[in-house]
């Protein structure tokens, strides 16, 4: 049997509803032979995560999904790889935090002011540590206030709604610089997500490798084949690796199952092969940049 791996996932330490014990556990029934722990702008879930990988059997990849921006354009920048107790990392990763809080409270009196109270004890409950829109949606809906989370992110929480709230987002270069320091790879997450025409993405991704980019996800389940093909001649180009994953949240929250299915996406394990090779170049070329 062709072992598969998903590079994109995500548990209840970001907005997705399974614990990194209870992602594993899936994966294993699944029979992936590895997964990347991406959470959004935290590595909270990769001790929880790489233990549970030796119980498992489950390959773990540290990972991390980092909300960024480049000329105006709102890019997600993937890191593989990385050592997750880097302090320079972890100090990048509370300011990132920080911001998150920051707009949550610009959430909260933004709903306020349209009658909807919604307590900073109610978005705990339900999010954790780390609380975002989707979060607000689950608690929206939960009141009444929408049918359902969709609902709610059109009704008060997309931009242009009477509730968005800015997130003010690190430049996507800092956030490659980060991960490069602490002895990780970059890559692009879901590029026709931050430009469906893909007419900027060949002049985004040629500024982004000078960054220090590492690679494209050029497998992903919104990706249409002419979009997939297109993203692997790009990486082609440029010399940049391939990734890809199903960016799981749950079963409840996502189109694609954990790892893909024969009608969807499945990711080979010859990807991470490739990853790793690229992660020990660089590590021996930068041994001091792990520390």
């Amino acid at each position: 049997m062709t072992p598969f791996i998903d590079l994109h996932t995500h548990s209840t330490c970001s907005d997705g509803l399974l614990s990194p014990a209870a992602l594993l556990a899936l994966a294993a029934r699944r029979r992936l032979a590895a997964i990347a722990l991406t959470d959004h702008d935290t590595v909270a879930g990769l001790p929880e995560a790489l233990a549970q990988s030796r119980i498992t059997g489950v390959e773990v990849i540290p990972g991390i999904e980092i909300s960024s921006a480049l000329d105006g354009v709102s890019l997600h920048i993937l890191g593989y790889g990385f050592n997750h107790e880097h302090p320079g990392l972890l100090a990048f990763i509370a300011s990132l935090q920080q911001a998150r809080r920051n707009r949550n409270q610009g959430i909260l009196e933004r709903l306020r002011a349209l009658g909807i109270s919604i307590t900073n004890e109610e978005l705990t409950q339900i999010a954790g540590d780390q609380a975002g829109r989707p979060h607000f949606a689950r608690l929206l809906a939960k009141k009444g206030r929408a049918k359902d989370a969709q609902e709610a992110f059109t009704l008060y929480l997309k931009r242009g709604a009477p509730a968005f709230e800015e997130h003010v987002k690190p430049q996507a270069d800092e956030a490659i610089s980060r991960i490069a320091e602490a002895g990780g790879l970059a890559v692009l997450a879901h590029p026709a997500c931050s430009d469906p025409s893909l007419e900027k993405i060949p002049a985004l991704v040629a500024q982004l490798k000078d960054y220090g980019l590492a690679g494209i996800e050029a497998f992903y389940p919104t990706h249409s084949k002419k979009v997939c093909r297109f993203l692997q001649m790009l990486a082609a180009q440029h010399g940049l690796l391939l990734s890809g994953g199903t960016d799981y949240h749950g079963d409840t929250h996502s189109t694609t199952p954990l790892g893909g299915n024969a009608k969807t996406i499945r990711i080979p394990l010859e990807l991470l092969h490739e990853i790793k090779n690229r992660l020990a170049t660089t590590r021996a070329a930068s041994p001091d940049d792990q520390r």
